[in-house]
């Protein structure tokens, strides 16, 4: 079971925050007098701390990424591996700020979510793969196809052509050429021999294997795009960033709607129903990082993105906090009913992640132990979150405002 250091910040960070929220003695921030305008202007601060993180971390995995590339090696396959997991923790996050018609996934803005973060992914569109039916590994994809010339707008032109799993760009092309296939899972009985094994490419693939120089070269590339894409998300969203003074520049009601739809749809539509349902109900070829058994800690960083929101608080990659008034808060202003079944939801979804990221297991394990509707871990934070999606709904409706959350 990975440690992870950021999920211990913010362990320590939700404790405190619900604690001195229950303390009748401490003034919480914005409670008396929490105004729709603060808590937009917090919401636009926090997601352009967030993007700032995903973006300097994932330089960091370029430069390990590069070292790898120039020297390869076991030690250095490793630290590229552990900067792309570092990097993933906040870019997971980010996720909240989907569905709210901003940059990252308007076509008429960047539009660039399919080419950053597009899941599942066909392996063998990339590179080689193991297919019992043809009697072992198959070279074949784009690596292999010596006439595709590997550039970034080529591999960008690629993404889901033909098919939706046709996946050549982003995170999890990254991640399956860092870790290659997890082979130790049998998608027909859905079961494995050993869980705790993710996948294991070896530096070799990139040294004497067959098409080790295009993978390498495959590698680098597909990386500086997904680079370019995080560089253009963060400089639209910085302060006198084109979006952020878009953003800026919306009435209250259209930039509420906006964050709300992202928050309450996220939290049911894309997590919940997307990401752990189909996880549960059909296994590990639904999981979301199934290459690095990553999809624990990818829960955990979707789950805090929209909790950061809920609560007004991020905390950054350097240990900084950027706070401000809260979704609770403003809600509180208008129905306190409401605000308090929407602080509940919340904080019954961070109780029920603690129970899955507490376990000692993987989650192809996790998932292989439940199915829909059986009470089990995955299940019941994909129920919390449901029902978090929910409260977001009936707190837009308190505000005056209409949401989707499926």
């Amino acid at each position: 079971m990975k440690v992870n250091l950021s999920k211990l910040v913010y362990a320590l960070a939700f404790t405190v925050l619900f604690s001195c929220s229950n303390n009748e003695n401490e003034e919480v921030i914005g409670s008396e007098k929490a105004k729709v305008s603060d808590f937009i202007e917090n919401y636009a601060n926090i997601v352009s701390a967030n993007y700032t993180d995903t973006y300097n971390t994932a330089v960091e995995m370029q430069s390990k990424i590069n070292a790898f590339l120039t020297e390869p090696s076991t030690a250095k396959l490793q630290e590229a591996q552990n900067s792309w997991l570092h990097a993933r923790d906040f870019y997971g996050q980010t996720e909240a700020y989907r569905e709210a018609d901003g940059p990252i996934d308007n076509e008429n803005l960047l539009g660039t979510e399919g080419q950053i973060n597009a899941w599942p992914l066909d392996e063998a569109y990339i590179d080689y793969v193991f297919d019992p039916s043809q009697g072992g590994y198959v070279n074949n994809g784009l690596i292999a196809d010596g006439s595709f010339l590997i550039t970034k707008e080529n591999i960008a032109a690629k993404n889901e052509e033909g098919k939706d799993d046709n996946i050549s760009t982003g995170w999890h092309a990254i991640e399956f050429l860092l870790w290659g296939q997890d082979l130790n899972y049998n998608t027909t009985t859905h079961t494995s021999d050993n869980y705790s094994v993710s996948g294991q490419r070896t530096y070799t693939d990139y040294t004497t294997a067959d098409h080790s120089r295009r993978r390498g070269e495959y590698l680098r590339v597909v990386t500086d795009l997904l680079i370019a894409d995080l560089k253009d998300l963060n400089d639209t969203w910085l302060e006198g960033g084109s979006y952020r003074a878009t953003f800026e520049a919306l009435d209250e009601t259209t930039a509420l709607t906006n964050i709300l739809n992202g928050v309450g749809f996220i939290s049911n539509g894309e997590v919940a129903l997307e990401r752990l349902d189909p996880a549960i109900d059909e296994g590990q070829e639904n999981e979301h990082s199934c290459f690095s058994d990553n999809t624990t800690q990818d829960m955990w960083a979707n789950t805090y993105g929209l909790h950061n929101i809920i609560v007004g608080s991020y905390n950054a990659e350097n240990g900084a906090t950027v706070s401000g008034v809260s979704l609770i808060d403003i809600v509180k202003e208008v129905n306190e009913s409401t605000a308090i079944a929407l602080e509940n939801a919340t904080k019954e979804t961070i109780n029920k992640l603690e129970v899955l990221t507490g376990l000692d297991k993987n989650f192809d394990e996790i998932i292989s132990e439940e199915t829909l509707g059986s009470g089990g871990p995955a299940g019941l934070l994909s129920s919390a979150l449901k029902a978090q999606g929910t409260q977001v709904s009936e707190a837009a409706k308190a505000l005056g405002v209409s949401i989707t959350i499926n």
